[in-house]
């Protein structure tokens, strides 16, 4: 019973993230979604803290063990689609490696900015 309150717990916190992305996000009237915003207010929350809390734990790591059946109405959609993708396929095969490129740079130039002062830390 314990295990299920913490759960509930960490996904309302979780969820609380995602609707102050939103509110934020029509408050502001800025140009990103608003759960994209509120990632980025919990990945701000989790830097500050330096640590992850249990109760985000607790109500992430159902959400990840099945994070593969949130695919499923993506695979489907590809299925029902497949023939405007298929006469498409080279325009989205450029922008996938071209965004995924770009992405992975932009994220190995972040960790890299981010892991420098550990790494002099440890040299010293």
């Amino acid at each position: 019973m314990n295990s299920i309150i913490r759960f509930l717990a960490g996904f309302v916190l979780i969820v609380l993230f995602y609707f102050a992305g939103e509110l934020l996000v029509s408050l502001l009237d800025v140009p990103f979604p608003g759960t994209l915003v509120g990632l980025l207010l919990l990945l701000v929350f989790l830097f500050q803290r330096k640590q992850v809390p249990s109760l985000i734990v607790a109500g992430a790591t159902p959400l990840l063990k099945y994070m593969t059946l949130f695919f499923v109405p993506a695979v489907l959609g590809v299925g029902v689609y497949w023939e405007d993708i298929a006469s498409s396929f080279t325009a989205i095969f450029i922008a996938i490696v071209f965004t995924t490129v770009f992405s992975l740079g932009i994220s190995a130039w972040i960790a890299q900015k981010l892991m420098a002062p550990v790494v002099s830390k440890d040299s010293e």
